[in-house]
């Protein structure tokens, strides 16, 4: 087995590297699998704020296994984030183990001193990719339920969530965009994405606040719009006209049967008033009307997140696995 670079520009062998992945991951629940137009894009492209780092394992001339670094740029200059996957016809024979030795090798060389992962299971007990990332040294940082949600089946509920919201949130109006922040919200929008990783329970993963900027955001638009994802997006707006709460969806226009939910935050000095419930109704129905094909809506929270679980559960949100942060020293 002989473990070698993957030209991000050479089509077949990045696509071989994408499907590597989509059998692997072929025993979850759902297909949350970015698909083959989406991924070619993002490798050729590129990232503004990520540097990819592609590995294959090749038994012969046959790529086996496949491996990727992702290393920040813009912030996060201590870590470097792996992923791991190998063709299930190849599994348990050290394709995995001779993966990771070579991305901590590379993560090493650039300067990095941490590798970070996730490993899903079902909602109770281990999974084969827990069992590895373990044997690899990876130690739990948090646990994350998966959760999904039947926009279809729990559409009639949204109009009562959303009244017993009012009487809280009076002077917060709600505001919402797709695809492009309104420039009169990118420095609030910035601000809340720079507190996420300070508000967010994050248990003892090592994340340091990521920096925003006009820049980033534009950049992140532009990045969306060449990957074919849309971004679906609804804030509150305090009395003063400040942007203190926010929650975005993510579709793929290649995948319209699903989205996934990016981050839902409440700036702390404005909790209490049911925002994060308000904001989250109205972006189910912006959802609904932009993508009406969108049946399931995929979520993480980490299990200590009270009030976020409280929010989701009210949603119709249900647990379907666990997803686990993990980290290593290198």
């Amino acid at each position: 087995m002989d473990i070698r670079e993957i030209d991000r520009c050479d089509e077949q062998l990045v696509h071989r590297f994408w499907e590597i992945g989509k059998l692997a991951e072929a025993v979850r629940p759902y297909d949350f699998y970015p698909p083959w137009s989406t991924a070619w894009a993002s490798y050729r492209t590129g990232r503004d704020d990520i540097e990819f780092h592609l590995l294959g394992a090749f038994d012969s001339d046959e790529m086996v296994g496949a491996a990727r670094a992702d290393v920040p740029v813009l912030d996060n200059l201590h870590t470097a984030y792996a992923l791991v996957h190998v063709d299930p016809a190849h599994q348990r024979r050290g394709v995995g183990r001779a993966l990771d030795a070579a991305l901590v090798d590379r993560v090493r060389s650039l300067g990095r001193r941490l590798v970070m992962t996730e490993a899903v299971g079902p909602p109770a007990g281990d999974s084969p990719g827990l069992l590895f990332a373990r044997a690899m040294g990876y130690a739990t940082g948090i646990e994350d339920g998966v959760k999904v949600v039947d926009l279809f089946e729990t559409e009639a509920t949204w109009e009562a969530l959303d009244a017993s919201t009012v009487p809280h949130r009076e002077g917060y109006r709600i505001v919402q965009w797709r695809d492009h922040v309104p420039e009169e919200l990118v420095d609030g929008y910035c601000a809340l994405n720079e507190a996420f990783f300070e508000e967010a329970p994050i248990g003892e993963m090592q994340h340091e606040p990521e920096r925003w900027d006009a820049k980033r955001v534009q950049e992140r638009e532009q990045r969306n719009a060449r990957t074919g994802r849309h971004d679906v997006a609804t804030g509150a707006l305090a009395p003063d006209g400040t942007l203190v709460a926010m929650t975005e969806v993510m579709v793929n226009a290649e995948a319209p049967w699903r989205g996934f939910q990016s981050g839902t935050l409440v700036a702390r000095e404005h909790r209490g008033h049911r925002l994060g419930l308000a904001i989250k109704v109205a972006n189910h129905r912006q959802l609904r009307e932009a993508w009406p094909d969108v049946r399931i809506l995929v979520t993480g929270n980490a299990d200590v997140n009270a009030p976020m679980n409280a929010v989701n559960e009210a949603l119709g949100y249900r647990e379907i696995e666990r997803c686990v942060e993990m980290q290593k020293d290198v």
